[in-house]
């Protein structure tokens, strides 16, 4: 590091020491293999990064009294006390987390004695089981209806289809619905309604491949996650110009 990247880094940080501008607060999975600023090509002082397992945000009905947990903290940090606008929830494919928790639909597996055994357990039966029962009602209909879901306030939905091409593993269809039901948990806390209801902060989801190395961002006029490519991206740039600008 001190002989390859460490000047670069030096001569970044020195341009944003005084007076950085980050663009977003961005939520992934603290999986390995996820290398947020990679594939979003940003450099020091472009964005917050916040990671946990199962890239979850935790619903703010779990904080009665006080806020206990760094999500919540982070959203704070960021659009509070930064004035940031953008908010970004990352799922990923073959998530471990996510595929514990399909594992979790079973009763026995997600018992109060598994997961007092087990803190990712507990973390997942806790934050995640709203997207857990949402994934399994959407599999009990068949997989083919659209799921809906609310976004900065409870009168603004969007509607999502999930893999109608069919192309992913059934945990990797859970971590999509599990990525957008953070942008629920997200609009639910009451520091941020006033950006939100006003259009001055916006949530947006995207999902990785990590075995393809493709990105895709969840249009809601398409309302499913679209490929950014070479045949998307003007019209998804458009969408996120006009709408969340």
């Amino acid at each position: 590091y001190r002989n390859t990247t460490r000047e670069q880094m030096v001569k970044e940080f020195q341009k944003v020491r005084d007076n950085p501008e980050p663009k977003a607060v961005f939520f992934t999975c603290m999986d390995s293999r996820m290398i947020p600023t990679r594939y979003t090509d940003t450099h020091v002082g472009d964005m917050f990064v916040v990671r946990n397992a199962g890239n979850l945000i935790p619903h703010a009905q779990h904080f009665q009294d006080e806020y206990f947990s760094c999500e919540p903290a982070a959203l704070e940090l960021g659009c509070v006390v930064n004035d940031i606008r953008h908010i970004i929830v990352c799922g990923h494919s073959d998530c471990k987390a996510m595929n514990l928790l399909y594992q979790l639909r079973d009763p026995d597996f997600a018992s109060k004695l598994n997961r007092r055994l087990s803190p990712l357990r507990s973390w997942l039966c806790t934050h995640a089981n709203t997207s857990l029962d949402k994934f399994q009602e959407w599999r009990d209909a068949g997989m083919k209806d659209p799921l809906l879901f609310s976004s900065e306030t409870p009168l603004r939905r969007f509607v999502a289809y999930i893999d109608e091409e069919q192309k992913f593993a059934v945990e990797d269809k859970l971590s999509q619905i599990n990525t957008l039901q953070q942008m629920s948990n997200i609009a639910s806390y009451g520091f941020l309604k006033p950006r939100l209801e006003s259009h001055d902060l916006h949530i947006h989801a995207l999902w990785f491949d990590i075995y393809t190395g493709d990105i895709y961002y969840f249009s809601r006029g398409a309302k499913r996650f679209m490929a950014v490519d070479e045949d998307s991206v003007d019209r998804l740039s458009e969408e996120v110009r006009r709408f969340y600008s």
